[in-house]
């Protein structure tokens, strides 16, 4: 009579907490400003300081991360949906330079980054706007009032002067119009200060989960 096999009883599965988390840690050095909107389902993550200014807004799903060095976001700044902030995966050589060289990223006081953008850049000027889909490589230097069209590419360690729109597979053309009249630079501005009061009254704000 042949002996009758016992199944071996199933392995116990893996709890959360035994997985390896692949997520980025919460910064150590976080400063977040009370006057800004940090929506549900923003992240900043990173093992270098953060830092968020006066009025910033960041919408659902934007991404800030600190993985290669410090961020700093400007008075004003805006990140909209699944934008990014921050340089990503490794680091290869020298940037061109600016305060944030050396993997960090400096986002000046009214820059808007729209869409699904990428934001490697060591430094960005004032009123600058990255359009939807558009990528900045890292230690690229931008200067002030500068427009990166939609799904333009700028490669890494690039200068882009005052008032540069970027445009197709790399061209660029000087905004002589906004260089030439002040008013319109502050009109500019103007504008995107009314656009961030619309965004606090409509997208709810999750800023004290941030806080403390």
């Amino acid at each position: 009579m042949s002996a009758t096999l016992t199944p071996a009883p199933p392995k116990p599965r893996p709890t959360p907490s035994k997985r390896a988390s692949t997520a980025l840690p919460r910064p150590p050095a976080l400063t977040v400003d009370p006057s800004a909107l940090i929506a549900q389902h923003a992240a900043l993550a990173g093992p270098h300081p953060i830092l968020v200014a006066a009025n910033v807004v960041l919408h659902p799903h934007a991404r800030i991360s600190s993985l290669h060095g410090k961020v700093l976001l400007g008075e004003g700044v805006c990140v909209a949906e699944r934008a990014v902030v921050g340089v990503q995966g490794a680091v290869v050589g020298a940037s061109v330079g600016g305060m944030g060289a050396g993997g960090g990223v400096v986002v000046g006081n009214g820059v808007c980054i729209e869409t699904g953008a990428v934001v490697e850049a060591g430094e960005v000027g004032e009123g600058t706007v990255v359009e939807a889909g558009g990528r900045v490589g890292r230690g690229c230097v931008v200067g002030k009032f500068c427009t990166i069209t939609a799904a333009s590419v700028v490669p890494p360690d690039t200068e882009i002067p005052d008032f540069t729109v970027v445009y197709g597979m790399g061209l660029r053309r000087v905004d002589t119009t906004l260089k030439e009249r002040v008013e319109l630079q502050e009109m500019r501005l103007l504008m995107h200060a009314k656009q961030i009061e619309v965004f606090k009254k409509l997208i709810p704000n999750n800023v004290g989960k941030w806080m403390g």
